[in-house]
């Protein structure tokens, strides 16, 4: 038995004008909810990227005026604001291809 294929009469919509245009769409193809997802991400990363340099500044000053005997040891508050550094630049990271992908978008309308 074959599969029925549409022909491309039967893929027109009433009005002769062809398929009606996905829902939810703007004219780039990207869908609302993709939009969404780059506003927030964008968002998190604006608040992110001071607050982990913030973060990272902290420990290393922390770790620095501490002492090797005393309790957290000096190494592990080291650690954390390298953490916390590099946290920082992926978040600078996601911001600035963010961006990127926002321009293209633009130039391609």
């Amino acid at each position: 038995m074959r599969d029925h294929s549409p022909e491309p009469d039967e893929l027109r919509h009433e009005d002769g004008a062809g398929p009606p245009p996905p829902q939810g769409r703007h004219s780039a193809g990207e869908t609302v909810a993709a939009r969404r997802a780059y506003r927030l991400r964008h968002l998190l990363a604006k608040i992110h990227t001071p607050l982990f340099l913030v973060l990272a500044v902290l420990f290393g000053v922390w770790a620095s005026r501490s002492h090797g005997g005393s309790a957290p040891n000096p190494w592990a508050l080291g650690a954390i604001a390298v953490l916390f550094a590099v946290l920082a630049l992926l978040a600078l990271a996601d911001s600035s291809m963010l961006r990127e992908h926002r321009r293209h978008q633009r130039t391609r309308r």
